[in-house]
Order: C-alpha cells, then structure tokens, then sequence
C-alpha cells in the first residue's frame, strides 16, 4: 500500500469520528442514563465499506426496516465488537468491570479501505480519550 494512501485513510476516520463522535457520545448517555447496566458501542460506515452490506443486514434484522442508502452512523450493543476491542486494545481502556457504568465509548469507523477505532470518554464529549 502506497503510504500516502495510508494517510489519507487515517484522515477519513479520524474526520468521521470528530464529526459524529460528539453526537454519538449524546445518544449513548441517553442509553445509559435508561439503563445503566447497558453496554454499548458507536459505528460509522461509509456506504463504501466492504462491511457496509452485512451492517445494512444486522440492522435491517434488528430494526424490521432497511437502513437509507449512505452513511450509517449509530449505536449499536457494545458485545458485537468486543472480539476486535480486544484484539486492538486488550481490555484495558475500553472495558470496565461487570459492575461499573460504562465509561468509555469505543466507536467503529469503517471505511473502503478497512476499520479504526475511536475511544472517548462518556464523562467529557468534548475530550477524553481518543486511539485510532
């Protein structure tokens, strides 16, 4: 892969996450104030994305309705991305105790040219922690 290519897909994600994070960090405390035992994650997806099909599918069966054609940003249970949370991250920053509210919001960005993750912090939308 070419290394400017590289740079340009980091830029997209990155762009995604600062322009839907915020809104996506809202709708989650919104979730959690609900219920507090609920564990959940954001996802971004480009209607480019290789995984944009399946997520389009995922919702389509858990909503009853077909998702509108282009971006998909959302929250959805936080276990269906687990597996890639740990094989990128561990448990360390994103995954509290069974016990605890959940603190941080990690968030899916999946573009053409494959996925990054963004962490922030549900107690601060404005800072927290953000890993691409």
């Amino acid at each position: 892969m070419d290394p400017l290519d590289a740079f340009y897909q980091q830029l997209d994600s990155e762009n995604l996450l600062k322009t839907h994070g915020p809104s996506l960090v809202d709708e989650a405390r919104e979730v959690l104030g609900a219920n507090s035992m609920a564990k959940v994650a954001g996802l971004i997806t480009t209607p480019d994305s290789p995984e944009a099909a399946g997520v389009r599918e995922m919702l389509a069966r858990s909503t009853g309705q077909r998702p509108p054609p282009g971006l998909m940003v959302g929250l959805i249970p936080r276990p269906a991305i687990e597996r890639l949370l740990v094989k990128q991250f561990g448990t360390g920053p994103w995954q509290e105790p069974s016990w605890q509210t959940q603190q941080v919001l990690p968030i899916l960005v999946s573009t053409r040219d494959g996925h990054r993750f963004g962490l922030i912090g549900i107690g601060n939308a404005s800072g927290g922690t953000s890993e691409m």
